[in-house]
């Protein structure tokens, strides 16, 4: 018999990981975060399903590592949480027990923070900050990020990527698509800035850049670090695939694999350009150091 995919299958090692196959269960919502941000119950029991599955790898959805400017209603793994840390452990520990590896999504929601929150109104109450001063389509006034909130977000990456790392996650995803902070710095739509991180590509790319800096010196140089790229933002004014494709080698020497995606929460995939297909917000995870076994 002729596979058409012979090696979705086979192991790959990345960094220092081995995978059980190439298929990874990319980070979906928690259904029970609890009011303190830790993973409930029934989220532990879904990505455990995953693993029985036979994932290669299960991310758990995203983490929200700065809460003092990020308020949205997510995971957050913070030791000054009573059982934050033993949460994501069980957690880490019931997606190994099925053989598949697992990985934590970190995230920033930047001006779009509180999205996630059950009762929309509360929105307004949180501080909003983004790489821009602007006001958002239903109201809200957006802040823009100071170079000290800066520093400080990305600091916070590498103490909550070290954190993951403690709980026995064995791999990172950084989530730099979709909308969120990173994103926002990546959009010339979002990203008016006269610093150093707006205007040039290279600019508009320094903070992802210094973000993976921070978790790479926090997670040690065999440790899989995986990164969510929105390919293009599907809309205009956002960036297009062409640079999509630069934003991606700005980044590459920096991660382990690249994951694309397409399109933003907020912009993007309500829209069908011309040509759509369906594959058009698929995605793709590319490992860029591998070794199979």
């Amino acid at each position: 018999m002729k596979y058409q995919y012979p090696h979705l299958c086979a192991p790959i090692t990345i960094g220092g990981v081995t995978f059980r196959n190439r298929m990874f269960s990319a980070p979906m919502g928690g259904t029970d975060i609890t009011n303190d941000g830790c993973i409930g119950p029934k989220s532990t029991a879904f990505y455990e399903l995953r693993a029985k599955g036979g994932a290669g790898a299960v991310t758990v959805s995203e983490c929200m590592v700065h809460p003092a400017t990020d308020g949205s209603h997510a995971y957050h793994l913070d030791e000054s949480i009573l059982n934050s840390l033993a949460a994501a452990t069980y957690t880490a520990d019931a997606i190994r027990r099925h053989g598949a590896m697992p990985s934590l999504e970190l995230s920033h929601s930047g001006m779009y923070s509180g999205t996630y929150m059950t009762d929309k109104s509360k929105q307004k109450g949180l501080a909003q900050w983004g790489p821009s001063a602007c006001t958002r389509p239903d109201g809200v006034e957006v802040g823009e990020l100071t170079k000290e909130m800066i520093a400080d977000i990305v600091k916070s990456y590498g103490h909550v990527a070290g954190l993951a790392k403690r709980a026995g996650f064995e791999m990172l995803m950084i989530h730099g698509g979709h909308g969120w902070l990173i994103n926002q710095f990546f959009s010339p739509y979002f990203n008016k800035r006269t610093d150093e991180y707006g205007g040039t590509l290279e600019n508009r790319c320094r903070f992802a850049i210094e973000v993976l800096k921070a978790v790479r010196e926090a997670v040690g140089p065999r440790f899989p670090i995986e990164f969510r790229l929105s390919g293009s933002e599907l809309f205009e004014g956002g960036y297009d695939l062409a640079e999509g494709c630069r934003i991606a080698q700005q980044i590459e020497p920096y991660i382990d694999l690249l994951h694309v995606s397409a399109g933003t929460y907020q912009r993007g995939f309500g829209d069908t350009p011309p040509a759509c297909s369906r594959t058009t917000a698929a995605m793709c995870i590319w490992p860029l150091r591998s070794k199979s076994t």
